[in-house]
């Protein structure tokens, strides 16, 4: 959760950027696509986690990491379904660095408000498992 959240702190006064400053800027656009990437994974790892500790099925993939959360009520099953394509974004970032949809990116980046609410969640839920 930690590195989450360095990741979100880093990203929260990027949000503030024009669409047209983030595409002139390189150094921006490397900021916040590593930013959004390690974030996402902290998530996938968050899920993978608790989905180990608690002995959930074993998930086929990435998505399927966060799906199984909201089918065990561990996130609300509508934000688990909005918010799984996330795992397929984190794909495209790591494996198709060529070929990165620039506006999704910044889309995403305007949207980090998901990966509060995931971390809100979380916590929500642990408090109740202890």
């Amino acid at each position: 959760m930690e590195k989450l959240k360095k990741c979100l702190l880093k990203l929260e006064p990027l949000k503030e950027k024009s669409k047209k400053e983030f595409y002139q800027d390189e150094y921006l656009k490397d900021i916040v696509e590593r930013n959004l990437e390690v974030a996402i994974q902290s998530c996938i790892d968050i899920a993978n986690r608790i989905i180990s500790l608690i002995d959930l099925e074993k998930p086929k993939d990435y998505y399927e990491s966060i799906t199984i959360l909201g089918k065990e009520n561990i996130l609300p099953y509508d934000f688990a379904q909005k918010f799984a394509p996330i795992a397929g974004f984190r794909n495209i970032l790591i494996h198709e660095y060529l070929d990165i949809d620039w506006e999704e990116v910044y889309n995403n980046l305007q949207n980090i408000d998901q990966f509060y609410d995931f971390m809100d969640y979380i916590k929500k839920w642990l408090a109740q498992e202890s």
